[in-house]
């Protein structure tokens, strides 16, 4: 075709431009995708964002409950909250109660997975009893263990000292260095049932032939543990440790209930100091409390990356 016939049938010059209107249409499934996320983004926004901003920005001002002045002080009570050993000292009880709390629950929840997960009679309603613990409300529980660990009562010291494990009777909640123990052994009770149920959803999947293959290799229990069931669960640990670790550093109920943070401070984690600050102190300042909800929040996300790097060199090791 001759130019000019080339202008002829493209008298405008525009073969091989597209409209501009084409470039900025979307297709049909983003803009229902986008369409089915707004009402999700908006409850996360309603729930999560607000609160999270409108505490940061209590904290940077004075605010007393009851009282509607809120003069502005930019980090001053940052300053106040991390140059006084409350603070650390709360954070220190509050890693150590995670710590300690998780690693029991891990230890007792892959221990009654693995149990779970072998065919003998009952196994079912022994599957549904485990989850008794996680799925009672928590007020009840700890009244329950409140009665157990009571001063008057003694029925866990009783059982105790009947065993033979103990010769006299301990004041569980009455004495600090019982008192965090106690408030971890709740905890544990509460939170095991979460890894045994995720644990057992792991370990069912794994087929009966790499057990099989393993022990003809010569593998005993143990190492068919550690070769053939960790990791194949693996993942799905790492997952319920992350989950499990924000849960217990952000616990507050069973503590709370238990002992209020006491005897002294020997049960004040971080939850436990905020709500003190804003609500039970004599001033009940809310920007105080706001601060140490502000401040558990890089905290939480430290533990969280340190996990994410465990797990992402643990995965790029075994590739």
């Amino acid at each position: 075709m001759t130019q000019a016939g080339a202008e002829r049938a493209d008298p405008g010059g525009t073969r091989g431009l597209t409209d501009p209107k084409s470039r900025l249409r979307l297709p049909t499934e983003t803009v229902l995708g986008i369409a089915l996320m707004i009402p999700a983004l908006a409850t996360i926004i309603g729930l999560i964002g607000y609160p999270t901003l409108y505490a940061i920005w209590i904290s940077l001002h004075t605010k007393l409950l009851a009282v509607r002045d809120m003069p502005f002080v930019g980090l001053e009570n940052y300053v106040t909250v991390l140059s006084q050993g409350n603070f650390w000292h709360a954070l220190g009880r509050t890693i150590y109660f995670t710590v300690v709390s998780v690693a029991i629950k891990v230890c007792i929840g892959m221990a009654t997975a693995l149990v779970l997960n072998e065919n003998w009679p009952g196994r079912g309603l022994a599957r549904a009893a485990v989850l008794l613990p996680w799925a009672l409300p928590p007020l009840t529980a700890v009244v329950t263990w409140r009665f157990l660990f009571n001063d008057t009562t003694n029925v866990l010291n009783y059982i105790l000292i009947k065993a033979h494990l103990i010769e006299k009777p301990i004041l569980w909640l009455a004495k600090a260095e019982y008192a965090m123990p106690s408030a971890i052994i709740v905890g544990v009770w509460q939170g095991f049932p979460f890894f045994a149920i995720t644990l057992l959803a792991g370990l069912s999947p794994i087929p009966d032939n790499l057990y099989d293959a393993a022990k003809v290799d010569g593998a005993g229990i143990i190492h068919r543990f550690l070769y053939v069931s960790l990791p194949a669960v693996f993942p799905v640990l790492m997952v319920a440790v992350t989950l499990s670790t924000i849960w217990t550093f952000n616990q507050f109920t069973v503590i709370w209930l238990l002992t209020q943070g006491g005897p002294g401070e020997a049960t004040t984690t971080l939850p436990i100091a905020a709500y003190q600050q804003a609500f039970v102190a004599g001033s009940k300042n809310l920007s105080r409390g706001a601060v140490y909800a502000v401040l558990t929040f890089p905290v939480l996300v430290i533990l969280v990356l340190l996990l994410n790097h465990f797990i992402s060199s643990r995965e790029e090791t075994e590739a």
